[in-house]
């Protein structure tokens, strides 16, 4: 096995865990969620809920075993595309993400006036084609689940910013020893020494990124649990059903080829 600054990397990159990850979530659970939703069974899809919860969790535990085995690979992640890429941060999604799909369906409450006996008396309805359930699912949101996003926002307005100082600061520190050990050595025409050196002070710098991307990763599994403590089943199964749509629909080759032709119209003439 090859070995990067002490770390062994893994037999296969994580673009081709997260390819594979990305297929089953697109495939597999995803139709099998939107399926149990127009369905009359709250058991089975609060069972197809946790699948897709826990599919998210082990996906972050992977990107953990990723940071923690080779970290290089995890810092610039070449293979995601430029709708991916500006969602990123700290190897992964924004938190801030989670919070905000559960803020855009808080946002589509349905009329106080709506009949309860008959809830399709009186549409549209954020989702008229679905179960009455599903349809209201946010029409009567708590209190407790605004609070409860509130919560979790304000603790990251604090969390964010530090872990984006900490890799800040890291890399700074990482170029001033760099620097100063390799030239410290070269005076002393030492060039063993000076990959001695380099070679620890990467290392350590190695060991600070890894550091942070696994807290990072911590505050995503961490808020995800909390929005699903924090919604019902239905509630919930929206979310779920949002956010993976939001990744797969950032993978469209329609869109992106729709994208890029904007970029390429964009530009400035060279004449």
């Amino acid at each position: 096995m090859l070995k990067v600054f002490g770390r062994q990397k893994p037999s296969r990159s994580f673009k081709e865990y997260y390819l594979e990850w990305f297929s089953t979530l697109k495939n597999n659970l995803l139709p099998l969620l939107r399926r149990s939703i127009a369905g009359e069974s709250p058991t089975i899809l609060s069972s197809h809920v946790e699948m897709l919860h826990q599919h998210f969790q082990s996906y972050y535990h992977a990107l953990d075993a990723a940071a923690t085995s080779d970290p290089t690979q995890l810092l610039s992640q070449e293979w995601r595309n430029s709708l991916e890429k500006p969602l990123l941060w700290l190897a992964d999604l924004h938190p801030f993400l989670f919070t905000n799909l559960v803020r855009s369906f808080l946002h589509q409450r349905s009329p106080p006036d709506t009949d309860q006996k008959n809830p399709r008396r009186h549409l549209p309805l954020p989702f008229p084609d679905r179960p009455w359930q599903v349809a209201l699912a946010w029409s009567n949101s708590s209190d407790f689940l605004t609070a409860c996003m509130d919560q979790i926002e304000c603790r990251l307005r604090h969390i964010v910013p530090t872990l984006s100082d900490r890799l800040k600061s890291a890399e700074s520190a990482f170029v001033e020893c760099v620097v100063g050990d390799w030239f410290q050595c070269w005076e002393e025409q030492n060039i063993a020494a000076a990959k001695v050196a380099v070679g620890a002070d990467v290392k350590v710098h190695m060991e600070e990124v890894v550091s942070v991307v696994l807290y990072a990763n911590r505050v995503r599994r961490s808020v995800l649990v909390r929005i699903m403590s924090a919604t019902t089943v239905y509630q919930a199964a929206l979310s779920f059903e949002g956010l993976a749509q939001f990744l797969i629909g950032f993978r469209d080759h329609d869109l992106l080829n729709a994208v890029e032709q904007c970029k390429a119209l964009s530009r400035p003439s060279s004449h």
